[in-house]
């Protein structure tokens, strides 16, 4: 149980923190969604996190804390008024915090383990919403217009998540069997993912 809540109720603050501390584009990183599902994985792979439903717990557990610590830092620290800890949008939060626990946090048990299908979309996993959201990102270059500073922050940004990808899908294989079989599974889970996220952005949700 220490871990996700220590790791949940650190994650909210320090996103609201490096947010304001850290330059572009690490600044993005750090309220980057794919990043906090990072963390769920990373919680999930963790080999304190034993059983067969507790990755999945675990992973929600911790990023449920994270989204209310963050709320709950922007009232005290920010002058937010209390209802955003309860408003649409953090209930929303809230509600693709239990999806991406339970799902990344499940994805961070199979990596760690030599089963044959369970491995490599365990690793897939975490690549796939790296390079879902650096897509994304390059996508919006079309839509930046004259503003350089702002094509070049999306650029950059997606420069850093796709580097990430490559790294996560690293170190978070067992095999080089698991890793490219997962490198190659991350590719149709971003697209699949870039869809989703696209979906929810017209709708107003993201």
């Amino acid at each position: 149980m220490l871990v996700p809540v220590v790791v949940g109720l650190a994650l909210g603050p320090l996103d609201l923190l490096l947010q304001h501390v850290l330059p572009y584009p690490f600044a993005n990183l750090a309220n980057s969604p794919s990043v906090w599902a990072l963390v769920a994985f990373a919680v999930g792979w963790s080999d304190r996190i034993r059983g067969r439903w507790w990755p999945a717990v675990a992973g929600t557990l911790t990023l449920l804390l994270a989204v209310e610590g963050y709320y709950a830092t922007a009232v005290l620290a920010l002058g937010d008024d209390v209802s955003t800890m309860t408003n649409r949008a953090a209930l929303v939060w809230l509600g693709l915090a239990v999806l991406a626990g339970v799902g990344f946090g499940t994805a961070g048990a199979w990596a760690r383990s030599s089963h044959r299908w369970r491995g490599p979309l365990g690793t897939a996993a975490p690549v796939a919403v790296l390079l879902a959201e650096a897509w994304l990102g390059l996508t919006r270059l079309s839509g930046a217009g004259d503003d350089a500073a702002y094509r070049h922050d999306l650029a950059q940004t997606a420069v850093v998540l796709l580097v990430l990808a490559a790294v996560v899908a690293v170190l978070a294989g067992r095999s080089a069997r698991q890793r490219v079989l997962g490198a190659v599974a991350a590719l149709a889970l971003a697209l699949v993912g870039a869809l989703a996220i696209s979906t929810l952005v017209v709708q107003g949700l993201l």
